[in-house]
């Protein structure tokens, strides 16, 4: 509790599925994580630095600028197949094809290839750093995402269940068990595949439209608790270092040192 005897954060009433929680401090979300999401053990998480941009994977952003209706379709799947060709003779010798299209896209977002996957982390704390991590932020607030993944999951049954068509317009969780990602193993990460060209936002509204728990929820940070929150996750090891086992994640680390105080 802060120092007037209230929590530092308010949480609003849910609409379709989606709750919003806005906290006043770094210390808010670390009281929403260990009083109230803690006893919840399927919740996944996500970290934006702009709390306005939708859930919204980089392939998506793409083709609803450049093209419309089925041509979309069409250009993503030869974008995966050239993505495919182009990898011949870079993954080294020992490397095996990912077993199936999912892992070819997971595969790709590892390296910087626009697709249809949205990273998510098991840990609120993880999620937070990449919300906070940005120097110069465009909003007041970051948000981090909580995505109830068994309501998901038993949505995705019920939606099988009563579709006719071959493809059913479920929300998949997808973790890759090739070994091209370390990355992801240290941010206990997960990808989630909506359908093509919704958002998250616009699924759990579509299919929680009359539930009024939170099965999505916004956490927004504000972005003056970026220093004090960035040090704390450090105390955690939660930083470039142990996040991006690389020299990609060594440079990063020290940039940080260098910018906030007390931050070793």
């Amino acid at each position: 509790m802060s120092e007037k005897g209230k929590w530092s954060y308010r949480s609003e009433k849910a609409n379709k599925g989606i709750r919003k929680i806005v906290c006043e401090d770094w210390t808010g979300y670390t009281q929403f994580i260990e009083n109230v999401l803690i006893n919840y053990a399927n919740y996944i998480f996500r970290g934006q630095s702009n709390s306005k941009w939708s859930l919204q994977p980089s392939l998506n952003r793409a083709l609803l600028k450049t093209h419309s209706g089925a041509s979309r379709e069409s250009v993503a799947g030869k974008h995966l197949d050239k993505f495919k060709y182009a990898t011949r003779g870079r993954r080294g010798l020992a490397s095996k094809d990912p077993a199936n299209e999912n892992e070819w896209w997971a595969l790709g977002q590892h390296h910087g290839l626009f697709t249809p996957l949205l990273d998510w982390s098991e840990s609120p704390y993880v999620a937070a750093y990449f919300a906070l991590t940005k120097e110069k932020p465009d909003t007041e607030y970051a948000s981090v995402y909580a995505l109830g993944r068994s309501a998901c999951e038993r949505e995705n049954d019920r939606i099988k269940l009563a579709t006719k068509s071959e493809i059913a317009p479920i929300l998949e969780f997808v973790r890759p068990m090739t070994d091209d990602n370390p990355r992801l193993i240290s941010q206990r990460g997960l990808f989630t595949r909506a359908p093509n060209f919704v958002s998250i936002e616009e699924w759990v509204e579509t299919y929680f439209e009359k539930v009024t728990r939170g099965v999505l929820l916004q956490i927004d940070i504000p972005h003056s608790a970026r220093s004090r929150a960035l040090v704390s996750l450090n105390k955690m090891n939660i930083n470039h270092l142990s996040l991006f086992p690389d020299l990609y994640g060594a440079g990063k680390h020290c940039n940080l040192a260098l910018n906030i105080d007390k931050y070793h």
